[in-house]
């Protein structure tokens, strides 16, 4: 399967980097967890066969449609290399109504699971080059309601998709006031590895309320476009969505 000797590959590339980490000496490593709740927009196209179901999910609507979700990461990190892990699980339904002559209303139902595993190499005191694998799993239900010459029709379909995406991106990471952090990230990748395209923008502001605690705030934004099969196959499914929102969450120092 295309999906493990690409992350067989990659995964071990990253192993090579923590291989050569162990032998530096450096200052000790700190060890950070987060916990998370984002609030997000979600928007763009489903495509599962022939069915086409345009997304367009408010915060508001996708709190309505948020069936479970749970975000977490775990950082380590000295004054060169950083690792994070930051894993987010989210089952979602919705429902769309596209332009399409006929068609009244599709709705989805996705469960998606993500996980980025990201080396960092600090370049200055606040700048980082981040090197990442994603991997990013869905499973998908489409219903789409249309007219047809009986009158309404119900089609259905099921389908799921896996893949690992390479990206390389920076972060930058400095105190602004006393007790307050800003961290900025960006990175892109997909490149036709495993989706055509996959990006992340992510921005916050961390306050440190003592030794251990912190919370943090600020707003996230993912994207990606995967496309699978022939498109005018049966098995055919292209996902090109957007996730946005806030999020808020506390930062544990161990």
């Amino acid at each position: 399967m295309k999906t493990t000797w690409i992350t067989a590959a990659l995964a071990g590339s990253l192993a090579g980097a923590m291989g050569t980490v162990a032998v530096a000496e450096d200052a000790e490593w700190r060890h950070t967890a987060f916990v998370y709740g984002m609030g997000a927009a979600l928007d763009g196209d489903a495509y599962v066969g022939s069915l086409h179901v345009p997304v367009d999910m408010s915060i508001s609507d996708l709190f309505d449609a948020l069936e479970f979700g749970a975000m977490a990461a775990y950082r380590v990190q000295n004054d060169t290399w950083s690792f994070t892990g930051d894993a987010t699980y989210m089952g979602l339904g919705g429902t769309g109504r596209g332009p399409r002559q006929g068609l009244i209303k599709g709705d989805v139902d996705i469960d998606q699971t993500t996980f980025m595993a990201t080396v960092g190499r600090r370049v200055t005191p606040g700048l980082e080059v981040l090197f990442s694998l994603g991997y990013l799993d869905l499973s998908t239900d489409v219903k789409v309601t249309s007219t047809g010459p009986a009158g309404i029709v119900n089609t259905k379909a099921s389908t799921g998709a896996d893949w690992v995406d390479p990206a390389v991106g920076l972060q930058y990471n400095v105190p602004v006031v006393s007790d307050w952090r800003v961290n900025l990230l960006g990175d892109v990748g997909g490149f036709s590895v495993g989706s055509d395209l996959f990006y992340q923008v992510l921005a916050n502001l961390r306050w440190q309320a003592n030794d251990r605690f912190g919370v943090a705030f600020g707003y996230r934004l993912i994207a990606f476009d995967y496309e699978e099969g022939n498109k005018n196959g049966p098995h055919y499914q292209r996902y090109d969505l957007v996730e946005q929102g806030p999020f808020i969450g506390m930062t544990i120092d161990l």
